[in-house]
Order: structure tokens, then C-alpha cells, then sequence
């Protein structure tokens, strides 16, 4: 059969001796095609199409078929023969020997298959064959191709299984396949190899055949063959088209030169990253994608990398940001990004859960660690609502751009009333700036006859026991009470005498009765006024309390006698009006004795008007006492006109001596 350039000379096994010419000057192996790189190494089979051409041989024969060195030193191959001579051929070979025929057409192909064992070192032909003519018309094409599966290679024609074999390995190793047309067994390198094409040499990964990237040209010859004569048969590309070239006489005969070099586009898309690119790769190598994790593309808004999406052979389709890529073809990825929008919260108070980055989109969920925050003895805040009015400790909304939540919190202030007495109302949190009132339920508290305890003041001064206070600080006030006597005023008028009728008193602006007050011990107090028959008398009496009881003083009230006479000094009944300091008037007479009498008058104060016969006279009396007022009658009138009448005669009878002594 045929022999592979870096393993075997294979010889043909003759069934029929006498169709088999003299072999015995037939020494040459001429081989010529293309040859892999280690980019299709370490593969687990071959497959290519090579076209079939009928044509003629005077000496050894045709081979043109695909094979490789497998890892462990064993060899396969697959392809088609043509024999220069007719005759009967064995249809399966092995070790143990042959069995079946077939009749070989000389100038007539036919598929065969062949391998060697590892370490075999004999010439036997092994495998098998097929019929004359069983690879098709003249310029058709088959695929022959060969894998394994675990140990076990399997040769197909057409993708029809022809032979199976157990080599001891899957894989080629570092081998690469080959695609090579041959003349086997020849004593002559001037016998005419028309043209045969070969298309679309591949390799088996272990699940899929893909094209071998690149292939070099080889021109030489088969492993034991002589080299006197030179390789006149050669390889040549068909026109650009890649994977496709020719073998045969008339053609170029260098070997290692690069006959193609298969390559894929990798284009990448990202409308962020700044990685869109357009880079062609050698085919089925890896290449590395990377995205950036993120990208800042404006003030609060980010774009996350969520993943790739690709298509092609090879293409990465998933969520890591650094991925790998195998140019089993033209291959596009586009990165995937997920727009985010940053969300801060401000607040005087760290309290806020749930602010930081989130998806365009997506429900964005604040909450507060509290709602109440201490900030110092008695004072603390309140959360009152976020921006926008919502007043719930929890806000949700949908995250359409980057924004800022405010939180707003009230100030407020303890206020704290304690009493040791009833109890005080009002106790509790204020609003800055809001106002408490504080109510005490007692502030008396009577604890045996004539004596108390009652309400003297709040802790912070104030004496009133119902106070309103401006909250703007913490408060705590503490009722304070204290000793209390039953102080009963008595009030006397400036004689001494006891003042008659009801009064009342006005201590340091307390106003009290007649049953009196009960007033704070060791304290001093003002007795100010008295309220006496409508009228306020000033008293200015100061005392201090030192037990219960009665409390005497003098007051401003006096005596007041109205006496109205004639200048001869006897009584007159005059008329009288008269207004006192209370307000309060008197119209009436003197009387038959000109007298009128009031007594306790406050102030002793009194004014108005005495008229009588027509004559008036004014009243006015202040700290009391008396008030003579004098009169004309008419007695004394008359006395006083005949008194005058008596003067003028006078007057005129010494006028008339005079006179007459004159004349004389």
C-alpha cells in the first residue's frame, strides 16, 4: 500500500503474485501535499475532502489519503490508491493475518485504510480496503476522516464507517496531521501525477472537527525511501481560497512554506469601557476579553458590567467580567451593562439603612435604625419626615436618577416636675421651643390648727405653682414647700379704735380676709393696703410670721366733724355736698347744732362744698379732724348795714362843722 513520510514504508501484500510486476528496483516514495502546525496537534482525528482522478502508473502506485503519528508512535491513515497492474488484493488485514479479496483495476481507484500498532516493525500491509472504482466518477469528492473514541480510532468514508482499530491511544501527541499525494514504490521520479485537490483539511478536537488553522508545504519523501532522485511532484494553493490546494507534477516543490493561515474576526461592543475593537486571531486560538467592573459615567450614575453576550464558534455567552474566547470561527461579543444610580442620604444623624448604589430601575428601600436618637441628658431627636413630606420610618421609591433623600428630625427637650405633695402634671418630651405647662394638683397642705405646709417654689425660683415655660433646654423642677402660719390681720384706726365693718388686706399682693392667710414662716411680708369702706388705705406694715395668730396694726382711717356758725359764732344748719376718698359722696345739712360727725373715714379725708343763704364756703379735711366754716346771716347783716349807716351820718355831721366854722 502506501507509505506515510515521518513513520513506514508500507508495502502491498500480494494475493495474486503473478499480477504483481518486479518490485525489486522500486525504492523511491515521492510525496508531496500539506502538512499541519502544532496548532492542530495534540487532536484526536483528521478529516479531509480529496478529489478523485482516475489516471495511470507504469511502476509502484497512487496514494493520496490524510493520516498522522498518534502519541504512543502508532499510525494511522485513510484515502484512496490506484494500482499500476490488476489483480486480487486482501479486503482486511491484521496482525493475525488477512482475510477476503478483491479485483483491483489498475488506473482504477479505490479507498483504503491503514495503520501500524506502536512498535511494529514489520512490512505487512494492515487494514483494509475497498473495491475498484468505489470511491466515485473522476472529479468527484469524498471526505475520508479518522477519530477516536478512548483507544479506538474509527475510519469513515463519507462519514460511513470502513474500519475500526484499537491503537492504545486517543490522541496524536504533538503529531499534526497531513493531506499528501504519493507514488509509491517507484524507480522513476518522471512519471506524470495529474493534479488532485485536496479541501478542507480538519482536525478532531474530541467533539467537533475544525479547520486547521494554518499548514505548511512539504515536498520529500516516505520514511526508508531512497533520495537519489530529486521530489519532482509539488503543492500549490488553488487561486486565495484557503484550505484548498493541489498536488501533483508541474508544481512548485519547496517545502515549509506557509500554504495558509486560517484566521477569525473578534469584534468587541460596549457602549462603556472604552473596549469596542475589530482584532483578527489565528483560528481556534484562546483569546482573553476583560471589561472593566464599572464606569463612572456621570455624577451619580454608574454602569456595573453585568456580562457578555456572544455569538459565534467559540463565542462566550455568561457573567464574568474576565472570560476566554476560542476563535472556532468569526466571533462577537458585546458586553452587557447594568446603569446604576447612587441614592445618599443626609442627615444630622447617622440612623439610615438602605442608601448606596442601585439598579436603574429598581426599588430603592430606606429605613431608619431609629426613630428616636439621644443626644445628651434630657435632650434628644425625633425623626419628623424625610424630604418630600413622608412622615413613615420607611420610604420606598423607584431609583429613576441619583438623588439625595434629607431626613429632618425635631429637637426636643425633657421637662420633669416632681412634688412631694399630690402630684404635677405636664411632666414629659417637648418640641423645641414649645411650650409646657406644668399643673400641681396641691399646694396646701394643712398639717395641724393654725399651721400648713404649703407651696413656696419651684426648684428654679418660680413661686407660681401652674407655670407655662418656653421649652429650650432640658428642664426638672423639684415643689418646694415650707412652714406655714394662719395670720389673721386686725386693723385700728389712727385712735386705736377697732375698724368697724368688713376689710380686707392686701399682703405682699396677696389679698386676704378677715379669716386671714396662712403665710410662709421667717418670711417677710408687706402689709400694703387695706380695703376699707371701698377705699385702698396705704398700711406698709412689715412683719414677719412667727406663729399663728392675730396681727394688729394701725391704719390711716380718722375721724372727720363738718361745724358750720354764724361770726357771731352761733350754730347754722347749712347745706352741705361732700365727696370722700372712696368715691363716695354725702349730700344733706348740718343740723340744728351746725354739726355733722363721720367717723373712720379713710385717709380722713374729705372735700366739698357748705352753703347757706346763699353764701358757700369750701370743704376740706385730710388725716381727719375738724372743719369750722363761718357764715353770714342776716341779723349780722343788718348789725353790719345799721353800723355803716351809723358811720356815714357821722361822716356827714362832722363834714357840716367843719363847713360852718369855715363860713365863719
Amino acid at each position: 500500500m502506501i507509505g506515510y513520510r515521518g513513520a513506514w514504508r508500507l508495502l502491498a501484500v500480494m494475493v495474486l503474485v503473478s499480477c504483481m510486476p518486479s518490485l525489486v528496483d522500486a525504492q523511491y516514495w515521492f510525496q508531496s501535499g500539506a502538512t499541519g502546525t502544532y496548532t492542530s496537534s495534540q487532536n484526536h482525528g483528521v478529516s479531509a475532502g480529496i478529489q478523485t482522478v482516475y489516471q495511470n502508473i507504469s511502476t509502484g502506485s497512487l496514494g493520496f489519503w490524510i493520516g498522522e503519528d498518534l502519541s504512543n508512535g502508532a499510525f494511522i491513515q485513510a484515502g484512496y490508491e490506484i494500482t499500476n497492474s490488476s489483480g486480487y488484493y486482501p479486503t482486511t488485514c491484521t496482525i493475525s493475518g488477512c482475510v477476503g479479496s478483491t479485483f483491483l483495476s489498475a488506473g482504477t481507484p479505490t479507498w483504503f485504510w491503514e495503520y501500524f500498532p506502536a512498535g511494529y516493525n514489520g512490512n505487512s500491509f494492515l487494514g483494509g480496503i475497498g473495491a475498484s472504482g468505489s470511491v466515485g466518477d473522476n472529479g468527484t469528492y469524498n471526505t475520508y476522516s479518522f477519530s477516536s473514541s478512548g483507544n479506538v480510532w474509527t475510519v469513515y468514508l463519507n462519514n460511513q464507517t470502513v474500519g475500526s482499530v484499537d491503537l492504545g491511544t486517543g490522541s496524536s501527541g504533538a503529531n499534526p496531521p497531513s493531506a499528501l499525494g504519493e507514488i509509491a514504490d517507484t524507480n522513476t521520479n518522471t512519471q506524470g501525477l495529474s493534479l488532485v485537490g485536496f479541501r478542507d483539511l480538519k482536525f478532531y478536537d474530541g467533539a467537533t472537527y475544525k479547520y486547521v488553522p494554518d499548514a505548511m508545504s512539504y515536498s520529500g519523501y516516505g520514511k526508508g525511501s531512497l533520495e537519489a532522485l530529486p521530489n519532482t511532484y509539488g503543492v500549490k494553493e488553488v487561486g486565495s481560497l484557503i484550505n484548498y490546494f493541489v498536488v501533483g507534477s508541474g508544481l512548485p516543490t519547496q517545502a515549509d512554506v506557509k500554504l495558509w493561515s486560517l484566521g477569525y474576526n473578534l469584534q468587541l461592543q460596549s457602549q462603556w469601557g472604552n473596549i469596542t475593537s475589530m482584532n483578527n486571531y489565528s483560528a481556534y486560538s484562546a483569546i482573553q476579553i476583560s471589561a472593566p467592573q464599572l464606569v463612572n459615567s456621570s455624577s451619580g450614575v454608574r454602569e456595573v458590567f453585568a456580562g457578555w453576550a456572544g455569538s459565534g464558534a467559540g463565542s462566550y455567552t455568561g457573567t464574568q467580567r474576565n472570560a476566554t474566547v476560542v476563535m472556532n470561527g468569526n466571533v462577537r461579543e458585546t458586553a452587557l451593562w447594568q446603569r446604576q444610580y447612587y441614592i445618599g442620604t443626609l442627615s444630622s444623624y447617622d440612623s439610615v439603612r438602605g442608601g448606596g448604589w442601585y439598579d436603574a430601575n429598581s426599588t430603592v428601600s430606606l429605613s431608619l435604625n431609629a426613630t428616636v436618637i439621644g443626644t445628651g441628658y434630657g435632650k434628644r431627636v425625633v425623626f419628623s419626615h424625610w424630604s418630600g413630606g413622608s412622615t413613615s420610618p420607611t420610604l420606598q421609591f423607584t431609583a429613576s436618577a441619583p438623588q439625595n433623600v434629607t431626613l429632618f428630625w425635631n429637637t426636643q427637650y425633657m421637662v420633669n416636675a416632681t412634688t412631694a405633695y399630690g402630684n404635677a402634671s405636664g411632666s414629659g418630651w417637648y418640641d423645641a421651643n414649645s411650650t409646657a405647662q406644668i399643673r400641681l394638683s396641691t399646694a396646701f397642705v394643712p398639717t395641724s390648727n393654725g399651721t400648713a405646709l404649703g407651696f413656696s417654689q419651684w426648684s428654679n425660683g418660680n413661686t407660681t405653682p401652674n407655670l407655662s415655660i418656653r421649652v429650650r433646654q432640658p428642664v426638672f423642677l423639684n415643689a418646694i414647700f415650707g412652714q406655714q402660719y394662719l395670720v389673721v390681720p386686725v386693723a385700728y384706726d389712727a385712735y386705736g379704735n377697732l375698724l368697724q365693718g368688713p376689710a380686707s388686706y392686701n399682703i405682699s399682693g396677696q389679698t386676704v380676709g378677715s379669716g386671714g392667710a396662712y403665710l410662709f414662716a421667717n418670711r417677710s411680708y408687706n402689709l400694703q393696703y387695706v380695703y376699707y369702706k371701698g377705699a385702698r388705705v396705704l398700711a406698709n406694715h412689715v412683719f414677719i410670721p412667727g406663729g399663728s395668730g392675730a396681727m394688729a396694726f394701725s391704719t390711716r382711717v380718722y375721724n372727720v366733724t363738718i361745724v358750720t356758725k354764724s361770726l357771731v359764732g352761733t350754730a347754722l344748719n347749712a347745706s352741705v355736698s361732700l365727696l370722700f376718698k372712696n368715691g363716695s359722696t354725702y349730700n344733706g345739712y348740718t343740723g340744728a347744732d351746725g354739726m355733722l360727725n363721720f367717723a373712720q373715714v379713710p385717709y380722713g379725708q374729705v372735700n366739698g362744698t357748705a352753703r347757706y343763704f346763699g353764701m358757700a364756703e369750701r370743704v376740706s379735711v385730710s388725716e381727719g379732724g375738724y372743719a369750722y366754716l363761718s357764715f353770714l346771716t342776716p341779723l349780722v347783716i343788718g348789725i353790719i348795714v345799721a353800723g355803716i349807716l351809723a358811720i356815714i351820718a357821722s361822716w356827714r355831721i362832722s363834714l357840716e362843722i367843719h363847713r360852718r366854722k369855715g363860713l365863719a
